[in-house]
Parts: structure tokens; sequence; C-alpha cells
């Protein structure tokens, strides 16, 4: 009874400090390696297009958009673009691209507000 009880005192333990070292994601390569986020971070400074994609609906992926975007932000002159219109919002793109109202009007019209 007693070494039982070690045995699971000591994977209590285990697991304890082995949770604190994990991380909310992991970001592989093209050929799926293991890389690490200074790693893209230097490789996404240096190319001319980067294309993030993700589910929709994942807290992690957009927390780690935002910060991709405000550290590249910081190191090159960064243009963002974003196909994360809702539908009721393709009316005033529409009138954009077709050159009927300005960018002024297409972000009050979409309620555009990206600050860094």
């Amino acid at each position: 009874m007693q070494k039982l009880a070690i045995f699971i005192f000591s994977i209590t333990i285990f697991y304890s400090a082995t949770a604190q070292n994990l991380k909310p994601y992991q970001i592989f390569s093209s050929t799926g390696k293991k890389v690490t986020y200074k790693k893209m971070l230097k490789a996404s400074g240096k190319s001319e297009v980067v294309l993030f994609g993700e589910q929709h609906n994942s807290a992690i992926a957009h927390w780690l958009q935002l910060e991709l975007t405000k550290d590249l932000a910081k190191k090159i002159n960064l243009v963002l673009g974003a196909e994360m219109f809702e539908a009721d919002n393709q009316a005033a793109l529409n009138k954009y691209l077709s050159g009927e109202i300005t960018k002024k009007r297409v972000r009050y019209n979409c309620k555009i507000v990206v600050k860094f």
C-alpha cells in the first residue's frame, strides 16, 4: 500500500511539473519540422508575402496572428490584408473595388479599426 501511495504521489508530481512546460501551440515548417516562434518571425520578416492559415474559432491562432503582426510591424514596413469581412460588408467592399467610394468610407461602413 505504501509503495502504491509513493507511486501515485510520484506520478502526480511528474505531471504537475511537466504541465507547466506545455506550450499552447506548436509551429511547424513546410517540411513538418518543429520551428520556434523566433525562427518563424525571422523567416517571415524576410518574406515578401506571409499567409497565415487558421481555424476561424481558434483563440490561440488569433492571438498568434496578432503577436506575429505586431512583431513584424516593428521590423518591416507592413501591409496587412484580411479576408475576415462579414457578408453584410460585401456591398461596401464592392463599391470600394469599383471606385464608387473611398477607403475612408469603406472603413466607416465596415467598422474596421486596427491599432498597433
